[in-house]
């Protein structure tokens, strides 16, 4: 299963099981996505943006927990949304984000609360809420872990992002 990370469509760019859609969008020859993300002023924010974190290919997923980094003197994360993929089947899904700024990091903890199932297919896990603070680029990474209801590991793959705010 493939966990990335895309814009909206403010910016014509989705990302999506490693394909690239929009003209603000490049990939390099080592599958790096690169994106336009904002014009930025001298000392303005732009923005909001909204940047999903979707899942792909997934089976049987019950706990998840994703740390996304990015660099704080580029952009900065208002909040972040729940998704409604751990939700599926109408099972209650716990979802704790965290955002630590001064680190460019956001931790997210997502959980289906005495599931037997698992959620299983492609859909959102979780949206971010960012401002352009500053020209300059940035990588948006995403690492994590998964479980089954079994508590087995669920093997994972991330799809970076490069974000360029101008």
């Amino acid at each position: 299963m493939i966990v990335s990370v895309s814009t909206d469509s403010r910016e014509a760019l989705l990302i999506e099981t490693g394909i690239v859609y929009g003209p603000e969008a490049t990939r390099s020859s080592g599958g790096a996505v690169t994106m336009i993300c904002a014009a930025v002023a001298d000392g303005a924010v732009a923005g909001p943006y909204t940047i999903p974190v979707s899942i792909n290919n997934a089976s049987r997923l019950s706990v998840l927990t994703l740390t996304i980094t990015y660099n704080p003197a580029v952009l900065r994360v208002r909040t972040v949304q729940d998704g409604l993929f751990m939700r599926q089947g109408g099972v209650t899904a716990s979802f704790t984000p965290r955002i630590d700024a001064a680190a460019g990091r956001v931790d997210i903890a997502l959980s289906r609360t005495g599931d037997q199932t698992g959620a299983s297919g492609a859909g959102l896990l979780a949206a971010l809420l960012i401002d352009a603070i500053a020209p300059g680029s940035t990588a948006i990474s995403v690492t994590g872990v998964g479980a089954d209801p079994t508590q087995a590991p669920v093997v994972l793959t991330f799809a970076p992002v490069t974000v360029t705010v101008r």
